[in-house]
């Protein structure tokens, strides 16, 4: 991955990674993300050999700062004059896909390649990224380049073209606005070619803002949902050999980690045979992602909780979701795909809030990877605590509970009932004290938005109810990627409300500004 900053210092694997990777297939491989690397100039007026010599330098700058497994680089053999040319090459490399289009304005160029280039994007509804640099000081003009941007990006606009530029000087550090378009552009195709799975069909009972418009989902990602029920994730799993699935509880109930576990053998037994199941369904299937009905089926007929296995699928690599939560599954996916699988991401809900002290609390019953378990802290395998809270004695689990890490991180939600709106926040996660059973974490936002105002706004503004928790700090990455998904980025409200939270905000008034 190109990171947008260093890495947190998360272990590569969870407690069940390693043997689920003996156990099962691995997933697909995603192809590399095709980026055509174009350049234009305008040889009567300006010194073509520079401007060949800095197209030259973008694209070793490029190749020597993508991952090869992930980037393949497209390139001509100089910058174009021709508007013609410049679409002849793009078009036959658009043949074998192309995933995104980077113009470096090498030098002043016709209009005719803006106005070419135009009209083949929008055809092709590829993101393009502009990028000029400042004209080194000299008794004359030699390339003016931010002048070609304006020129052709005004075009651009005119011809409903979506794309994001930049000016800067061509250096040998990659500019973090380009690696980001990078990012967005894979995550975009892996998207648009994606498939999910929804295991249970179905939304679990009155959660309507789990249900996404999947019709919807096509038109603006590309992400499509396969459906199927319980029963046969079930089925599937009578293939598997009991022997594999006890070794997978082995190495949870006995790993150093495990401080308690008072979940019975057959109960853990049910979870992990689910999972299992749905770890060859995803690798056979060639799913992106997955979502699993947790209740009320598998409590009242199946005898167990899906968590333990969301928990270990996660670890595996495999980005999921409980609850059937297909909006859930979105938010969790566009991390993932961003960073490689380096976010981590696990659906929570908002539980607390402590306006005073600037504090989200972050809490979910027990689904999420062990990878997010705090340095130096255990876990407990539980009963589900909210069952519990009915009859100790009926209640089913496996939850893998504990505090979550610290570090950097975002929350995120594409809203019901279509993902067409989004609304992240980033902070730190911080040091506490658990105050309630499950997986628990508390969240400090960010200095452009309180807590107290960031909750006023999902308050206020009615968002959902779940929300996906990653790893290091993202919105400008999901920010990018909506725009060229046409999808609406919200914004922190730091007025609109029709209440709040008390005496106790008023410490926070203005913390934030």
């Amino acid at each position: 991955m190109i990171a947008p900053s260093p890495p947190q210092a998360l272990p590569d694997q969870g407690v069940t990674t390693q043997i689920l990777r003996e156990l099962a297939p691995p997933l697909p491989t995603a192809a590399p993300t095709r980026i055509a690397v174009v350049a234009c100039g305008l040889h009567i007026h300006f010194p073509w050999e520079p401007a060949c010599q800095r197209y030259e330098q973008v694209l070793d700058l490029l190749g020597s700062a993508l991952p090869a497994e992930q980037f393949e680089i497209v390139r001509a053999d100089e910058p174009f004059e021709d508007p013609d040319a410049l679409i002849r090459f793009l078009s036959r490399e658009s043949e074998h896909e192309l995933h995104g289009v980077l113009l470096f304005h090498a030098a002043y160029t016709a209009g005719e390649i803006g106005a070419y280039l135009g009209r083949w994007l929008t055809e092709q509804g590829l993101p393009l990224m502009s990028w000029s640099f400042p004209d080194p000081p000299a008794e004359r003009l030699s390339a003016n380049s931010l002048c070609c941007q304006n020129f052709l990006l005004n075009m651009l606009n005119r011809l409903d073209v979506r794309y994001a530029w930049l000016h800067e000087e061509v250096t040998d550090t990659l500019p973090e606005e380009i690696a980001r378009f990078c990012r967005v552009a894979r995550a975009r195709q892996r998207l648009r070619f994606g498939k999910a799975l929804h295991v249970g069909g179905s939304r679990v009972i009155a959660f309507y803002d789990g249900e996404t418009d999947e019709l919807s989902v096509i038109r603006q990602f590309g992400l499509r949902f396969d459906r199927i029920d319980l029963q046969a994730a079930f089925d599937y799993s009578r293939k598997l050999d009991d022997r594999a699935i006890r070794s997978l509880l082995e190495s949870i109930t006995r790993s150093s980690r495990c401080a308690v576990n008072d979940v019975p053998d057959e109960q853990a037994m049910q979870t992990l045979r689910l999972g299992l199941a749905i770890a060859h369904m995803a690798a056979e299937g060639g799913y992106i992602g997955c979502t699993i009905k947790s209740w009320p089926e598998l409590f009242n007929q199946y005898g167990c909780a899906c968590d333990g296995s969301v928990s270990m699928l996660n670890d595996w690599g495999l980005c999921t979701t409980e609850e059937g939560e297909m909006n859930g599954l979105i938010s969790s996916l566009t991390m993932h795909l961003l960073s490689e699988g380096d976010a981590i991401p696990t659906m929570m809900d908002l539980s607390a809030v402590n306006p005073q002290a600037n504090r989200i609390g972050i809490w979910h019953c027990g689904a999420s990877p062990t990878r997010l378990l705090h340095a130096g802290h255990n876990f407990d395998l539980r009963k589900h605590s909210i069952l519990e809270n009915a009859d100790p004695e009926t209640a089913v689990g496996m939850m893998v509970e504990f505090p979550l890490a610290l570090g950097p991180a975002t929350l995120v939600r594409y809203q019901s009932p279509d993902a067409g709106r989004m609304f992240a926040f980033e902070g730190e996660m911080a040091d506490c004290t658990m105050p309630f059973r499950g997986v628990y974490g508390e969240l400090i936002p960010k200095a452009r938005a309180t807590a107290s105002q960031i909750m006023g706004t999902i308050l206020s503004g009615g968002l959902d109810h779940h929300w996906s928790l990653g790893y290091g700090h993202w919105h400008e990455d999901l920010a990018m990627l909506n725009f060229f998904l046409g999808v609406q980025t919200l914004e922190v409200s730091k007025h609109h409300r029709l209440s709040g939270f008390g005496p106790a905000e008023a410490h926070t008034n203005g913390a934030a500004r």
